[in-house]
């Protein structure tokens, strides 16, 4: 079993400017795949927690139907993610974020990063 994380905007659901992203909905039945074979699974997201800003809301609702915890659910509150996937021990994470992937791997030695863009996993 390992540790696997997702970012949310623009890898498991639209960017966060409401542009559209052509693989979410792939990106989605994988990871209730992944889920379905036992897999640890958290969604990391540079978006703040803050409820009175509501930006976290489309993500607990997206964990919902995920099938995922709350505790699943990791908000950096606009901090690079490199940090949090060290804490919690993520093996791999998926983002369309050239820059958080930079960082997780000139920064982890555990975590490996896996590009998502609008033509898949690179």
């Amino acid at each position: 079993m390992k540790k696997i994380s997702v970012e949310f905007d623009g890898t498991l659901s639209r960017f966060f400017n409401g542009m559209s992203n052509p693989v979410e909905m792939d990106v989605q039945h994988m990871i209730k795949r992944l889920i379905d074979e036992g897999h640890d699974v958290h969604i990391v997201t540079r978006r703040y927690e803050n409820q009175m800003l509501s930006e976290n809301r489309s993500v607990l609702l997206m964990a919902e139907h995920l099938g995922l915890d709350n505790e699943n659910i990791h908000f950096t509150n606009r901090d690079w993610k490199w940090q949090i996937l060290d804490e919690i021990g993520i093996d791999y994470h998926l983002d369309n974020d050239e820059t958080d992937l930079y960082y997780i791997k000139n920064k982890l030695t555990k975590t490996i990063g896996v590009s998502l863009n609008k033509d898949g996993v690179q």
